[in-house]
Parts: structure tokens; sequence; C-alpha cells
């Protein structure tokens, strides 16, 4: 069995045709690898929470991408990658809100 990322944001799909671009770019980079990357757009934070709790109970490891979150190197970054890719079975989720920020209730 692989390593799945999965990506998660609020937003449109279309409203950004670089922004897909460059997730397309990315997903087909790794498609020879062991890794599996999925972006997940959600209309709400009502959705995103939704997929959130799903990817929980599932038990992938959630990371919250957040602009008053800290901020780390490529190196630390990475290490951390693998660290919370091993927590969760090969499973991880990346999570990023809309333009306000992630909902409330994902900052526990």
């Amino acid at each position: 069995m692989g390593m799945k990322i999965t990506i998660r944001i609020v937003g449109r799909k279309s409203s950004e045709r670089w922004l897909e671009e460059g997730c397309e770019m990315y997903e087909t980079r790794l498609r020879p690898t062991n890794v599996q990357v999925e972006t997940m757009w959600h209309k709400d934070n009502g959705s995103l929470i939704k997929g959130v709790e799903s990817d929980q109970a599932k038990g992938h490891s959630i990371i919250l991408l957040d602009p008053l979150g800290s901020t780390k190197t490529s190196e630390r970054f990475t290490e951390d990658m693998y660290e919370w890719l091993d927590r969760g079975g090969s499973r991880l989720s990346f999570v990023i809100g809309g333009a306000e920020g992630l909902p409330s209730e994902l900052k526990y």
C-alpha cells in the first residue's frame, strides 16, 4: 500500500486556472512514485469540516495550514511530513481554509 496525501481546500476548483494547473502538475509528477495526491475542493466550511472529520475517523494525520501558524524550513517540513505519514498509517491530509482562514471548529 502506497502513501496517500489529501489536500482539502475551501473554494471553487475552476476559480483560478493557474492553481488548478499547479495541482494537476504535481499530481502527475507523483504518479510514478509511491505517493497518491488528491486535491478535494469544498464549497464551504461545513463541507470542509465533514471531510476532515471523515479523514480523522480513518486515522489520517491532519495538518491545518494557517497563515497564523508556525513557519518551517523546507528541511524541517520534510522531516515532519515523514513523521505525520508514519503516525497516520501513510495517510495525510492537509487542510486549507477559505478567504477568512480555517473555521474555528477545526482549530483545537
